[in-house]
């Protein structure tokens, strides 16, 4: 860390048991991609960039609604009609300004992919698209980079980690995407206790704190409060 702005910025990190300077460093040479910037990646991108994520790049090519306000707490009523990968940069670099972010103002597919998602360290998928889930999947297969994978629905939520040496492919647990539908609806907190674990796993996964997802998966009934682990 470069000087002592940094080290108050960051004292918080620093006052967790097992996490040091050693830690925050490794955070700031990261780089990180988050595919969807709505409910979940509100969450997802709020909290690393918080943390310290040197680089982070957004790939989103929908622009903000006013339906989205109720869960995807980076925007504003004054965002309307604003891409929100641009919108999104505008709010996080008011949260930190040290963190460098990209935009892509453009939908993710397989031909696109090894240019969007190059030189990523970890892929968070915030989609809520199957087809370009299984984009991400693949590119992050294909090279062994994980990819950190939540959804919500409903009052329930799921994440996990795939494509790393301890941890198959989402398609392996997954290998026919459901019938998809037009709108599904979901409680705006879930999205965010969600999108916090997958902040959550990508922090351990680039510092090596603490035991993550790889092979498991977090599936969470919000009515119940019922949080149960699956090994995949």
């Amino acid at each position: 860390m470069n000087g002592t702005s940094e080290s108050e910025r960051y004292r918080r990190n620093l006052l967790v048991d097992g996490f040091s300077d050693t830690q925050q460093q490794r955070l700031a040479d990261s780089r990180v991609t988050v595919v969807g910037a709505g409910g979940l990646g509100s969450a997802v991108l709020s909290y690393l960039v918080a943390t310290g994520i040197g680089f982070i790049r957004i790939i989103e090519n929908d622009s903000v609604s006013l339906s989205n306000l109720q869960r995807q707490i980076l925007y504003t009523t004054g965002d309307i009609g604003k891409a929100k990968a641009t919108a999104a940069a505008t709010r996080l670099s008011k949260i930190n300004p040290l963190c460098r972010i990209e935009t892509v103002s453009d939908r993710l597919d397989a031909g696109n992919a090894e240019t969007l998602l190059s030189q990523s360290h970890i892929v968070v998928d915030c989609t809520d698209n199957y087809t370009v889930r299984y984009v991400i999947d693949d590119y992050c297969a294909a090279r062994q980079i994980p990819m950190v994978y939540g959804s919500a629905e409903q009052i329930c939520g799921q994440v996990s980690i795939f494509n790393t040496g301890r941890a198959g492919r989402y398609r392996e647990l997954y290998p026919t995407a459901p019938a998809p539908k037009s709108e599904v609806g979901v409680l705006p907190p879930m999205v965010g206790i969600v999108g916090s674990f997958q902040a959550l796993e990508t922090i351990k996964l680039l510092t090596g704190i603490g035991t993550g997802l790889d092979g498991r998966l977090l599936s969470i009934d919000g009515r119940t409060l019922q949080v149960t682990l699956f090994e995949i």
